[in-house]
């Protein structure tokens, strides 16, 4: 509020405050009056005291009062429930009731202004000339252009008036806002504008609304009035219309039930309502356009109907207004003669600009079989079977149609009922039914070709550090070797990928740097997005450290910024930033997102350029199968996975976005306590979890190997021999069962295969552990899922994911044998 100025109340604590210094004053004065031995002395002092006190205190109260009941906002309460303004005679705001504040933050979204800041500057000039001039005691009621920003213009009726005793002041009460046309009646053209604003209104209720000149010259008729006369709903009435071609009564006796003969040569009866002179006066200037009638009209039955009461006729209204489902009456020839609240309004949802066919209303290509079952239906009296259509308009709807035939509605015969039931919601959920078994076919097979490529990628590595381990760097054939191996594991990287989007994955959540993640992945990223959209990565400092699965915030982000680049025409900038968010920060956020709980977090923001996300959208992006790509580019489940897997961190993800500037996702992932100081001290250097001090991997021991896989057999073996270790080998989990009776004694460890024909690693674990509960077991896999489906518990054994290196291998027996 700008200039404001404050009016001057009582201030009770400070009138309490000198009671309180009036008595304390009193009370020393009797206490001086007792030391110096003469009592009446203090006495005297003391009521003195306490008298002063009073009148000080009277007198604020009269001040105080005073100053009240002249201050601005008692100006306040001539009309309430308007938007009420009070100024100053120069314009600045002195004081505004609350409809002000709400009808000024919902037209122009910005701090509270004068009205006269809304002005232009010469008619602001002009009011405050106005101002001054105005009378004490008086109103004065003017039309206002006010410019709400944006050039947005809005026009109000505004009453200015002064009263006595507020000289410095001027009122301003809004009677009327509009956000169409100017509100001056005596503006030329403004009556049509009025009539039309009311028809279109009426045509929502299906009623109608009609202006006559005294000769009958039809001036005005809104849609639904032009579509029962004419059978047309033109924009305008493009050519002149009298009462005479429709009936025989004249403009000044138009009143209730009147035969009217439309342009088809057809009958209807219409009720006409004539509006009050003072409101014909308000629509329309009898001077300027000669109209002298404006009628209400509605459809009706005809006069002579002489059909029981307990047809359909006499119930139809209660029916319709009953009715939980959308009710239409339709003729022959597809014009919609009647429809119920729930049907308006699902029609309405539509934005059809002419729906009073069922043309109009009803897909072009499943119009013609509709069609024909209500012709069907009215030919025979059977009531068809239900007819499943989509509409045209917005929005892509669906619906169910049960059509029957009612024998007479307003003097028609042989007209049909339309029973409608949204599907809209039954289609989506059909359609995202079809869609899921397709994707969790496409997910099984991913996951087979995954755990055969794991298998071929577990030999292609394992042979590869056998070869390794043979040829040095010194060697001619180590360059070779090693890109073998470096192409082997991208091969493996994309297996991962294909295991995530199966959900065969077992997430293995690990303690790192969200910034190590990004750098590692700035490759990847740039090769994504292409060349022409910019990359850029903003890093805060010394950020906490999060526990997450590392492959799975890589898919979280590349996802992300895969959506970001389809967003872009081939053009723009990604950027994503990092920051530390302290507790009193979350603080704030929790109030914003209550779902939010306070806390300390590691925001990862992802920022694009593109052309944003619809308002309506916003809501629905992380629903499964919701996609606003065409069909054929997207599967709708990407944004989905990304909050599954934020929510199984116990993090937190929020979109913003604006149409044509771009889209925010910010990710919040709760900052990870140490509890392990090792671990601490490891993340905090920096080392990778891979990255360990070279230890002794050798060993001594029997180990029973199980594999179906001959390569994967082999190199496994070899590798493990190499080691030192004592090794058995068996193809199935039969031959596997028949060498443990053999070596039950020695055996230390049982390395075995998930899946196997016949029988398969778990059948084999718990067949030996019969009689051995003892024995170590390591299952190795090349998908998690099948690991731990029919396994005892995870308590009970170890899982080495394929593929695996020779290291991995070693490390891993190393540690089980070791353990306790």
């Amino acid at each position: 509020m700008s200039n404001s100025v404050q009016a001057k109340t009582i201030d009770y604590p400070y009138l309490i405050t000198l009671g309180g210094v009036g008595i304390l004053s009193a009370l020393a004065c009797l206490m001086i009056g007792v030391a110096v031995d003469d009592v009446a002395l203090g006495y005297f002092l003391g009521a003195g005291c306490l008298l002063i006190a009073v009148v000080v205190i009277v007198a604020k109260l009269y001040t105080g009062r005073d100053r009240n009941a002249q201050s601005p906002e008692s100006l306040s309460v001539t009309r309430i429930g308007q938007p009420q303004a009070i100024t100053s005679l120069e314009g600045d705001l002195i004081y505004c009731n609350a409809p002000y504040r709400v009808f000024l933050k919902e037209q122009i979204r910005r701090d509270i202004l004068s009205p006269v800041e809304l002005l232009t500057a010469d008619q602001a000039t002009q009011v405050k000339e106005d101002m001054a001039a105005l009378a004490m005691e008086s109103e004065d009621v003017r039309h206002l252009k006010l410019h709400c920003g944006d050039e947005e213009i809005r026009y109000a009726e505004v009453t200015l008036s002064r009263k006595t005793g507020h000289e410095g002041y001027v009122s301003w009460t809004f009677t009327g806002q509009t956000s169409e046309v100017p509100l001056d009646h005596a503006q030329p053209g403004n009556r049509a504008l009025t009539l039309s604003q009311l028809g279109r209104f009426l045509d929502f209720s299906d009623c109608g609304l009609i202006a006559l000149t005294p000769k009958g010259e039809i001036t005005y008729a809104n849609g639904i009035i032009l579509h029962w006369l004419t059978g047309e709903v033109p924009d305008e009435m493009s050519t002149s219309l009298y009462l005479s071609d429709f009936c025989t009564v004249s403009a000044q006796d138009l009143s209730g039930k009147v035969l009217m003969k439309t342009a088809r040569d057809e009958e209807l009866y219409l009720e006409f309502l004539p509006m009050g002179h003072d409101l014909v006066k308000q629509l329309a200037s009898d001077q300027a356009s000669g109209t002298a009638v404006i009628c209400h009209v509605s459809l009706c039955q005809a006069e002579d109907s002489t059909e029981d009461v307990s047809t359909e006729n006499i119930n139809i209204d209660r029916f319709f207004r009953e009715s939980p489902i959308g009710i239409a009456i339709v003729a022959e020839n597809g014009d919609v003669l009647e429809r119920n609240q729930i049907f308006r309004e699902y029609v309405t949802d539509l934005d059809i600009k002419n729906a009073r066919n069922l043309k109009n209303i009803v897909d072009e290509g499943e119009f013609q079989e509709f069609y024909e079952k209500i012709e069907g239906t009215l030919e025979s009296g059977q009531a068809s079977s239900i007819s499943d259509v989509g509409f045209r308009g917005v929005g892509d709807k669906h619906g169910q149609f049960y059509i029957t035939r009612l024998n007479k509605f307003a003097d028609r015969e042989q007209v049909a009922i339309l029973y409608l039931i949204d599907t809209t919601e039954q289609k989506n959920l059909e359609l995202q039914f079809a869609q899921s078994q397709k994707m969790q076919a496409v997910g099984q097979l991913a996951g087979g070709i995954a755990h055969d490529f794991n298998n071929l990628l577990t030999a292609i590595i394992g042979f590869s550090d056998l070869l390794l381990v043979r040829h040095g760097p010194g060697d001619q054939s180590f360059s070779d070797i090693i890109q073998i191996k470096q192409n082997a594991n991208r091969a493996a990287n994309l297996v991962r990928q294909l295991l995530a989007f199966s959900r065969q994955q077992t997430l293995r959540p690990k303690v790192l740097i969200i910034t190590d993640v990004l750098a590692e992945l700035s490759n990847l990223l740039g090769r994504l997005i292409g060349d022409n959209i910019e990359l850029e990565m903003k890093h805060g400092r010394d950020l906490g450290r999060v526990k997450v699965d590392q492959g799975q915030m890589e898919q979280v982000i590349i996802n992300l910024c895969v959506n970001a680049r389809d967003a872009m025409d081939n053009k723009g900038k990604i950027s994503i930033r990092t920051r530390n968010i302290s507790l009193a920060q979350s603080k704030v956020l929790s109030e914003r997102y209550q779902v939010m709980p306070e806390n300390e977090y590691i925001l990862l923001e992802v920022e694009d350029t593109g052309s944003g996300i619809a308002k309506e959208h916003l809501g629905k992006i992380f629903e499964p199968f919701f996609s606003t790509k065409e069909v054929g580019k997207g599967t709708g489940l990407g944004l989905s996975t990304v909050y599954g897997i934020v929510k199984q961190t116990d993090g937190f993800i929020f979109p913003t976005s604006e149409v044509g500037k771009g889209t925010t996702f910010s990710i919040y992932l709760p900052v990870y306590v140490e509890k392990d100081k090792q671990l601490d001290q490891d993340v905090a250097s920096g080392k990778p979890e891979e990255e360990k001090p070279a230890r002794d991997l050798t060993g001594k021991g029997t180990i029973l190997l199980v594999e179906d896989e001959d390569a994967v057999r082999m190199f496994a073996s070899r590798a493990l021999k190499n080691k030192g270790y004592q090794v058995y080998e068996a193809n199935s989990g039969e031959a596997a069962m028949d060498m443990f009776k053999q070596i039950e004694d020695e055996l230390d460890l049982l390395i075995s295969d998930v899946v196997m024909p016949l029988m398969d690693g778990p059948t084999l674990v718990r067949k030996i552990r019969d009689i051995n509960k003892d024995l170590k077991v390591i299952f190795i896999s090349g998908y998690a899922e099948d690991a731990f489906d029919k396994t005892p518990g995870e308590e009970d054994f170890h899982f080495l994911p394929k593929p695996f290196s020779l290291k991995q291998l070693a490390e891993q027996v190393k540690e089980v044998l070791e353990s306790n």
